[in-house]
């Protein structure tokens, strides 16, 4: 075995040697090219880093064998930083987008009383990965290839992201639009710690005290809450949880790989798809109750369905621009911000709103600390 050893530690120098003979000679080359072709007052020559043999023979690893997924050898540079005119287009982007999927989810789950809401999900995610597959395909989305180290490393965020979307489904359908809303509240202070702690950010005193002004309307809300539901709160607060969570390992994700992010998205929906999938068929019953489903040759269900999954693949696209280009912290309070008027239409919507001055005075509350957030953030 110690023969073995050494002779495998005798080919792994020559191997060395002479890769190192091989990349001196190319960067001899590439310095005499770049001599003669450059203009005439350049003194930048670009070369490139030869790696460093360790002292025991091999070649030492570099950071791109720590990304999450493969990427491509070419030196290039990281894009710039996003203007403010793209952090602002992807926050509206996202808050449409949500608005809408929000109100489509309430119609098929409340409304009709669809079943399941993993089904839903499950044709969610499923439309977002053929989505990107087909804009692969076509030339408009660039997916780089998938290793299985870059599925494991991606793992705890599709677990995180499938948690975060049903909580978030089984909310919608167990409490009424605005107390929802406000309720997710809670969501707000979870991200703004674990930035904190993962991230290393420190929001300014402005936003801290918007927060906590957010935070306040909704405990009076709840306060004046004359539905309520005990399943709903806490499913809710699970879902506030996993929407800090998916939201700051999103973002460490997308800083970690900034050039692919339609590969991480891709993969992620592709894994929840899997994901939820195998809850399905686990759950007992839960396939019977969407066969046995009554609506099933209602056209109108039919195209709220249709609608809520396509939205919700473009939602999914928007919550990781978004992610990606801002902040958690921004993402979450965006939300909340377009949920300024999920609260108010959500009081006709849905059927299953009682009101109470206290509970609208809370709701008013909350709204003005959205919007002094909403102003610290986006002013410069």
């Amino acid at each position: 075995m110690m023969n073995g050893r050494s002779n495998n530690g005798i080919i792994v120098k020559r191997n060395t040697r002479l890769s190192s003979l091989l990349l001196l000679l190319s960067s001899w080359t590439t310095t005499a090219s770049a001599l003669q072709c450059r203009p005439i007052g350049s003194s930048n020559i670009i070369m490139q880093k030869r790696p460093q043999a360790s002292p025991n023979g091999k070649m030492a690893s570099t950071n791109e064998s720590e990304k999450l997924l493969p990427m491509h050898h070419e030196v290039e540079k990281l894009p710039a930083p996003p203007s403010q005119a793209k952090k602002v287009g992807t926050a509206l982007f996202y808050a449409v987008s949500s608005l809408g999927v929000i109100f489509a989810n309430k119609i098929v789950l409340s409304t009709y009383s669809f079943p399941s809401v993993q089904t839903l999900a499950f044709f969610q995610f499923a439309s977002t990965t053929l989505a990107l597959k087909v804009a692969s395909m076509l030339g408009y989305v660039h997916l780089l290839p998938i290793s299985w180290r870059g599925i494991k490393a991606i793992l705890p965020l599709s677990t995180c992201y499938l948690l975060n979307i049903l909580t978030g489904l089984s909310a919608t359908q167990n409490l009424s639009l605005p107390m929802m809303v406000l309720l997710r509240r809670a969501s707000i202070l979870m991200t703004m710690l674990l930035e904190k702690v993962m991230l290393n950010s420190q929001p300014s005193k402005t936003v801290q005290i918007s927060v906590g002004l957010m935070l306040a309307g909704a405990l009076v809300a709840a306060l004046g809450d004359l539905s309520f539901n005990m399943i709903g709160y806490i499913v809710i607060f699970f879902n506030d949880l996993f929407t800090a969570l998916n939201g700051v390992i999103m973002k460490r994700t997308a800083e970690e790989y900034r050039k692919s992010n339609m590969t991480v998205l891709y993969l992620n929906s592709f894994l929840s798809a899997i994901g939820v999938s195998i809850v399905i068929l686990l759950v007992p019953g839960e396939m019977d109750k969407v066969q046995n489903f009554a609506d099933w040759s209602n056209t109108s269900f039919l195209f709220y369905l249709v609608f809520a999954s396509l939205l919700g693949s473009v939602l999914n696209l928007a919550i990781f621009l978004c992610t990606s280009t801002n902040s958690a912290l921004t993402t979450t309070v965006v939300g909340c911000l377009k949920n300024v008027l999920t609260s108010y239409l959500g009081m006709f919507i849905g059927g299953d709103y009682i009101f109470s001055w206290l509970n609208f005075l809370g709701i008013n509350i909350s709204i003005a600390g959205s919007l002094i957030y909403a102003k610290a953030t986006f002013r410069g």
